[in-house]
């Protein structure tokens, strides 16, 4: 509830300032180049046991994140206006993972849920901003967004953060205080700033009709996603089970703010993008609560 209300927090403030998108620039770079990054610094640079199995926990994590994207394409590729499919993959998909995923794993299951969450997002993010540039084009524009795509993955703050967190843990230094103290500060700061946000960000998006088919995307995202997460830690054991947990909670998430950004980036059903944030949002209230609970 608390999370949530960081959300709600962010509605009310945008329905009674009615700031612009462009007045809210400042708070997004403090929370995409600041607080999140040091979260994931700190999360990562004491790694715990279960990294010993990273590659096969990737794995299984980045399989169904895919096989979520293909269920919503196939959806949308049916559907009979000029939406695209793979506007609707990510709505099936494309957890927000950056925003909500390591404040909220952190806060439910402690601090080693952190270094999972990282890796847990570095891996969707590379899977997504590979699928998206290659379903919107074709031939040798597709390749191109993809290497563009790709570039945009490895200078990202998030990943930049958690590979340099790698590197300082396999050093064996400890931190100086002088830098700790504010990195663990930004760290405190990244999930109320970043849930405000979103809440800002969903206050100035009209609603609209869910329809069927968005709708079985977001019932894809929000309840078959955790579910294939650990059905398939079921038939491939042996992981850390609170990299298990921290990788259902991960799947459980909202439909990231991100959908919009990048549909409206391509002038592609925006509108679809919009309400995959807004309804999976306000959905997520019911549906994630209930996948926590069972987990914490």
């Amino acid at each position: 509830m608390p999370f949530f209300l960081y959300i709600l927090a962010g509605v009310a403030a945008q329905i009674l300032l009615r700031h612009g998108a462009d007045q809210q620039r400042w708070l997004d770079a403090f929370i995409f180049y600041l607080a999140l990054p040091a979260l994931l610094f700190q999360s990562v640079r004491v790694v715990p046991p279960g990294a010993a199995s990273l590659l096969g926990f990737l794995a299984v994590t980045t399989a169904v994140t895919g096989t979520m994207f293909v269920l919503g394409w196939l959806i949308g590729r049916a559907n009979r206006t000029e939406d695209h499919p793979a506007v609707f993959g990510l709505a099936a998909s494309y957890s927000n993972i950056g925003y909500m995923g390591p404040a909220l794993t952190v806060a439910v299951l402690g601090p080693a849920a952190g270094a999972p969450a990282a890796f847990v997002f570095c891996a969707d993010v590379l899977l997504i901003f590979t699928i998206w540039p290659a379903m919107i084009a074709s031939g040798s524009r597709g390749m191109l967004r993809i290497l563009q795509s790709l570039k945009k993955v490895v200078t990202h703050p998030f990943i930049l953060a958690t590979l340099a967190a790698l590197l300082f843990a396999r050093t064996g230094w400890t931190l100086p205080a002088f830098l700790d103290t504010p990195l663990t500060g930004f760290q405190h700061a990244a999930a109320p700033a970043a849930l405000f946000s979103l809440g800002l960000t969903l206050a100035r998006n009209r609603g609209g009709p869910v329809g069927t088919r968005l709708g079985a995307c977001l019932a894809i995202k929000l309840i078959g996603h955790p579910l294939a997460v650990a059905l398939a830690f079921v038939l491939v054991s042996g992981f850390d089970p609170l990299w298990v947990a921290t990788a259902i909670i991960m799947g459980a998430l909202p439909p990231a703010a991100n959908v919009y950004v990048m549909a409206r980036a391509e002038g592609i059903s925006v509108s679809l993008a919009a309400r995959t944030v807004l309804y999976g949002t306000a959905f997520s209230a019911i549906t994630l609560p209930v996948v926590i609970s069972l987990l914490a």
